[in-house]
């Protein structure tokens, strides 16, 4: 056996030619994945890059035996940090598949992963001040229990203890009392927050999707090419889920976030009856996660997406749809680096624009190094330039331009980081399809929307919306005491926009009907049905439009 720090070469070997192919490279490659399982697993540096490759060979490799070496060295090492004390120590928030992971999470996280893995997932600590937790949770606990608190006849601490039932502990009391509390699940989430609640989750595991709702696509080489034309090849299928399969695929877009310790809305607030699931072709799979109907926006469609390569979550990102337009982003996961990014983008593009019948998406600049180091030294400017996005700025689109004949002509030349910050002050927009698309997303709205604000209200957001709301509410016929939160919410969030054209449309008996529709079902409805209505409203997107002439 080669000595331990052999490890390491072997793994620096393997990664250089993770993405190469050809008979010699496979042939290297299942010549150093045989080694490397007969190494001692001790080498903290060497796991980690280890694991990262194995992930990458697993989601591009060339044949079946490299698929299952490295599936094979996976489930070892996974299981020797399950059972290595030491090595669970070195590897501590790694997010290598059997190690521990120790973070703040939301609460509705906290309570999923607690109901999922039980006693693997514990309280590490509670870090605000002890006044701070002191007020918060008299302020999720009945009236009649929180003068207990208030009056100082106990500590929270004791308070907890004493309040915990048998067989639970302390994190168990704090999911029950804010799982108790009707407060709006918003102001529920930044209280939980403010209690600054690490926690721990033990073994963390290696998951990906069930063999009959993928397929393992082996390699020759990465398509690096692309196009937002339909390819010959391209037939994505709606794949009809089970439950437990829709639980699991919500269950891998969860779990690949924390281990990343990384949380988005959609991912946290989906259940398995908001999920849309589909096949592509090369082993790319997507899944569509809507959120549940207290969580979402109230005029734009939040939705997300994880990206699967051979059954594996290689990206994820949200969308914000709004009419015929989608705000959107992509994050590919550190492993799957250098295969087919542009590939797996272009995909999931073309099925937003299929699901949610879009014609316009924009890239925020923080997608593209705006604050975001990750974004800058990855050139994430250059995957969606590649792909049609351009500047929204015009002084910004000829620098791009005069980038892009650089590294065209200029053999081996980068974009420096100044550039590539320069590039970052500005939106990026595609085009795709039908011309007549609308030029604004729910931001240019918000702005917009504060504008009305201060123009008509002087300045005053209660009365703007008190007033805008009594409006809407008695021409639509509908009495607030009859209409539930939720809905409350959604008509608040309109109500100012809609009334800013009050004229053109408060005699309008149709439109009255459909937008009726439209709140009902954003407020209890489908998510997506939501869309595709506002899309059919002419009158509508003519009503914002309008706003912004």
């Amino acid at each position: 056996m080669k000595p331990a720090g052999n490890l390491q070469t072997l793994t620096e070997e393997l990664f250089s030619i993770r993405n190469q192919y050809g008979a010699a490279f496979l042939l290297r490659k299942k010549t150093l994945l045989e080694e490397i399982l007969r190494q001692p697993f001790k080498n903290k540096k060497a796991l980690e890059a280890l694991s990262d490759t194995l992930l990458f060979l697993m989601a591009y490799p060339d044949d079946k035996q490299i698929h299952l070496l490295a599936t094979k060295t996976l489930a070892k090492l996974e299981s020797e940090a399950i059972t290595h004390e030491n090595l669970q120590t070195q590897l501590y928030n790694s997010g290598i598949a059997g190690s521990t992971i120790c973070a703040e999470f939301g609460f509705e996280i906290v309570k999923w992963l607690r109901a999922t893995y039980g006693k693997n997932v514990s309280l590490e600590s509670i870090t605000a001040p002890d006044g701070q937790i002191l007020y918060i949770l008299s302020a999720m606990m009945p009236h009649i229990e929180s003068e207990i608190l208030q009056d100082e006849n106990s500590t929270w601490k004791e308070w907890l203890k004493q309040n915990t039932r048998k067989g639970d502990d302390l994190l168990d009391t704090l999911i029950n009392i804010f799982d108790n509390n009707t407060t709006r699940p918003e102001v529920k989430d930044e209280l939980w927050n403010a209690l600054g609640i690490y926690i721990t989750v033990n073994h963390v595991p290696h998951l990906q999707l069930p063999e009959r709702i993928t397929s393992i696509h082996y390699h020759d080489s990465l398509i690096k090419k692309v196009t937002l034309e339909k390819r010959p090849d391209e037939k994505p299928v709606k794949v009809k889920l089970t439950q437990a399969e829709a639980e699991k695929i919500i269950e891998c877009g969860r779990m690949v976030l924390l281990r990343y310790i990384r949380e988005i809305d959609p991912v946290s607030f989906s259940d398995p009856s908001l999920l849309s699931y589909y096949k592509l072709s090369h082993g790319v799979s997507i899944a569509l996660y809507g959120m549940r109907n207290e969580r979402r926006h109230p005029i734009d469609s939040y939705m997300g997406y994880v990206a699967f390569k051979n059954g594996l979550p290689v990206a994820y990102a949200g969308s914000w749809v709004l009419f015929d337009s989608a705000r959107i982003g992509l994050n590919i996961f550190a492993p799957y680096r250098g295969g087919e990014s542009l590939y797996i983008f272009e995909q999931i593009l073309k099925l937003h624009k299929q699901a949610y019948r879009l014609h316009r998406f924009t890239a925020d600049p923080y997608q593209i190094g705006k604050n975001n180091s990750d974004g800058i030294k990855s050139g994430a400017f250059w995957v969606y330039y590649k792909l049609g996005f351009r500047p929204m700025r015009e002084d910004l689109q000829q620098l791009a331009e005069a980038e892009a004949q650089k590294i065209l002509q200029q053999k081996g030349y980068r974009s420096s980081s100044s550039v590539l910050k320069k590039l970052a002050d500005s939106r990026l927009e595609l085009t795709v399809g039908k011309r007549g698309h609308v030029r604004f997303d729910a931001n240019d709205l918000s702005v917009k929307y504060m504008q009305l604000v201060n123009e008509k209200y002087s300045g005053n957001r209660a009365a703007a919306q008190q007033h805008s709301l009594h409006r809407l509410l008695k021409l639509l016929k509908w009495e607030k005491l009859k209409i539930n939160a939720n809905l409350e919410y959604v008509l608040s969030n309109w109500s100012v926009i809609l009334m800013a054209n009050e004229n053109t449309w408060r005699s309008d008996k149709a439109f009255i009907a459909l937008l009726k529709k439209i709140v009902l079902l954003k407020a209890a409805g489908s998510e997506e049905e939501y869309i595709f209505e506002l899309q059919r409203s002419r009158k509508l997107r003519a009503m914002v439009e309008e706003l912004f002439r």
